[in-house]
């Protein structure tokens, strides 16, 4: 039964992963090496993945044989008398259930273990009512009785107990995330190990990790901009509660085919775009949001669980995945990104220049085209972009209002306050700051020279503080989390490290839409900033106020240095030319010759002795009680307890147990009687003393020692070699 089965679950699970290489219901020899793609793929999914997680057939397939091994002990402690594997079997399913999702126990858990404990004490009183135990001593077989169940029942309800009031009681330590730090990579003793993560939170707190060169994707870029000045971009964070941004509200998160473009046309970049195509292949990123460049139009995927799996934020365009990405991901991303019109945004709504352009073009920096038509565009949902918390501080909003003073328009204001942060002596980047350590009040690091890191600090810091004083000023902000312009190889491709996580900002233009303003003034030149894109220097038009303490040095040099000589074991996009294109993943082709190996050589000999068995038993049925016999003392033999040569069958049957008794009278009979054949009441108690003997064979030897007797061969060998052994 347990040979068909097992079959049966052969043919269902590759039935159910890969259908498309059987042939009616029975595989192929392509199934084989299908299959093994599909549940290598599953285990990277399950080995990274958070729930829930997309239902690739591979996890589907591996349900079915976890399911199947768990019915089968269930079968098999409930017809071999061993019931508490059949109540475990079920118990950890339900553990895992009842922890995964951190909620507090309820009635209905309490009511479970009740029960739970209900059905032990029955299963622990109804071996003692059975008096069943070891063959051993009176004495013993009765104290082991009465001692085993308590024992089982006592441990397995005080992990009951610490199983859920712990889980209970932990469950506030750990953030909703499921990262405790802002960017948290699973090193060991700081160095890379593993996969990098990014929370999607940032915030004034001090507390990023420091960035090391692990390369966590590569890309293909083919379009109209380079591949050296792409960012990307992994979701946007429009909520600030004072102290962190936050993705606010509830943001659509659809499948493609059930939206109408990606990007909410209301929320949409209105101005010009540059069309771009980017080949990402994933090395150490485990995220499950996917980098892609501003705005994603389409996503294509060579992995149909890729393809089928991701889903589309519609207010920022954002590639969400159902799972967490692993090394060797691979897909495509067509975007539209932005190139913000300087003819539009360098004037006022009536069409003059504003006044920082203005003063451009007086002194020849700056020259405008024909006067285009101004058209404002209202951004969707805009006051979850300018909302903040009503207890902050209006000095941070004197402070932009002192930045923008005269300025006219949401372009300029925006100019002025990236200005300001990058201006040389007024703020410093630097990551050597102890995390937890820093200025956790955004007031006091932008205007209390007295405070800890005053104006120091990195990405979180800079992008916080603009983004928040835009909102003040009247600008809807947001702040993105994302990746830097990666490093461009000899190739052409271009490799984004973890040096490169970084947060930027988006402020609206009515005249365009979404503008990214980069405010943090690096030393490596790694994030270039919007001003920067200007034909002239916008800070000799505008009147930055002078830092509130000593300047500080302007061009620090990056902790961390990027080095481009390190060989790197990178592979390529799937379908591009050369030799070092990701292969698709298979089990080790050796895999599949070992493991029928290891089943003939583990199941051939148990399989063997099963068969005999069954002829024997067919033959005491019509009759030879010898075959019975023979059975019985080939298993006592296997085990080390066979007869001695010169011991009768009854001897034998006296010494092992009185249950054998009868099987040893009804040999003798058969030997020394008569009739060639045994009546049916003879064959009955043959039958039964069979039974009850093998019955207690398995409670008096352990499972190890029973395990090894299945292998034994002695007893399959013919009798010419016994007889020469035995000399």
């Amino acid at each position: 039964m347990a040979a068909i089965n097992g079959a049966a679950l052969v043919l269902t699970v590759i039935r159910i992963a890969v259908p498309s290489t059987t042939w009616f219901l029975f595989p192929t020899l392509s199934s084989f090496d299908a299959m093994g793609a599909e549940l290598s793929f599953a285990r990277d999914v399950i080995r990274s993945g958070v729930a829930p997680v997309i239902p690739l057939s591979g996890i589907i397939a591996i349900l079915a044989i976890v399911f199947w091994a768990m019915g089968a002990l269930l079968v098999w402690g409930l017809t071999r008398g061993r019931p508490y594997v059949a109540v475990l079997t079920p118990l950890v399913v339900y553990l895992e259930f009842a922890v995964m999702d951190r909620r507090p126990s309820g009635w209905w858990t309490t009511a479970f273990m009740v029960m739970i404990g209900i059905a032990l004490l029955a299963v622990a009183f109804d071996r003692r009512r059975e008096n069943t135990g070891l063959l051993t001593s009176e004495v013993t077989r009765l104290a082991l009785v009465r001692s085993l169940p308590s024992v089982g029942v006592v441990t397995l309800l005080a992990t009951l107990f610490v199983a859920l009031i712990g889980s209970t009681a932990l469950a506030g330590f750990v953030p909703r995330s499921g990262y405790l730090a802002w960017r948290s990579s699973s090193g060991l003793s700081g160095d890379y190990y593993g996969s990098v993560s990014y929370n999607p939170f940032v915030g004034i707190r001090q507390d990023l990790v420091s960035q090391t060169n692990v390369p966590v994707f590569v890309a293909e870029v083919e379009g109209d901009i380079a591949a050296g000045d792409v960012y990307w971009r992994l979701l946007t964070l429009d909520g600030f509660d004072g102290g962190q941004w936050h993705v606010a509200g509830r943001p659509d998160i659809d499948r493609p085919e059930d939206l109408t473009g990606y990007e909410e046309p209301d929320n949409a970049f209105q101005g010009p775009t540059a069309t771009v195509r980017q080949n990402i292949t994933v090395l150490a990123l485990q995220m499950d949001w996917l980098p892609a460049a501003y705005s994603p139009t389409d996503m294509t995927a060579t992995n149909r669980a890729v393809d089928r799996g991701f889903r589309v934020r519609s207010d920022d365009a954002s590639l969400r995945f159902d799972a967490l990405t692993y090394r060797g991901m691979s897909y495509s991303v067509v975007s539209e990104i932005p190139q913000p019109d300087l003819n539009v945004l360098s004037r006022n709504t009536d069409g003059a220049p504003s006044v920082v352009f203005s003063g451009a073009i007086d002194d020849d920096e700056f020259e405008l085209d024909p006067t285009p038509e101004i058209v404002e565009f209202e951004l969707a949902d805009a006051e979850r972009f300018l909302e903040l918390p009503d207890d902050i501080n209006p000095v941070i909003g004197l402070l932009a209002e002192e930045q923008t003073v005269g300025l006219e328009t949401d372009f300029e204001k925006a100019i002025a306050l990236e200005s300001f942060f990058r201006a040389p002596g007024n703020f410093r980047y630097s990551t050597d700051i102890a995390p937890g350590h820093g200025a956790e009040d955004l007031t006091a690091w932008l205007v209390d020279p007295d405070s800890v890191n005053y104006r120091t600090g990195y990405c979180e810091q800079f992008s916080t503080s603009m983004a928040v004083m835009a909102r003040m000023l009247g600008i809807p902000s947001r702040v993105v989390l994302g990746f830097t312009p990666g490093t461009l190889l000899e190739d052409g491709r271009v490799v984004v490290r973890d040096r490169n996580a970084h947060a930027w900002v988006e402020l609206w233009m009515p005249t365009q839409g979404w503008v990214r303003f980069d405010p943090t003034p690096r030393g490596d030149g790694i994030n270039p900033a919007t001003t920067g894109n200007l034909p002239f220097d916008p800070a000799e038009y505008l009147d930055i106020p002078a830092a509130d303490a000593p300047e500080f040095e302007s061009d620090l040099p990056d902790p961390i240095l990027l080095v481009d000589e390190d060989p790197l074991d990178i592979p390529r996009f799937p379908g591009a030319s050369g030799n070092d294109a990701i292969p698709t993943p298979t089990l080790p082709s050796w895999l599949l010759p070992l493991g029928i190996g290891a089943l003939l050589i583990f199941g051939l000999v148990p399989a063997v002795k099963w068969s005999r068995r069954r002829r024997r038993i067919r033959r005491l049925q019509a009759g030879d009680i010898s075959a019975a016999w023979r059975e019985i003392v080939d298993r006592l033999s296997d085990l080390g307890a066979g007869p001695d040569p010169w011991t009768t069958p009854l001897e034998f049957a006296e010494a092992t147990d009185p249950v054998m008794r009868p099987l040893a009278n009804a040999y003798g009979e058969d030997i020394y009687g008569s009739d060639d054949q045994a009546g049916d009441g003879t064959i009955a108690v043959a039958s039964r003393s069979l039974e009850d003997t093998e019955d207690r064979i398995g409670s008096r030897y352990s499972g190890t020692r029973r395990l090894v007797a299945r292998y034994r061969v002695r007893t399959l060998l013919p009798r010419w070699m016994k007889r020469r052994r035995r000399g």
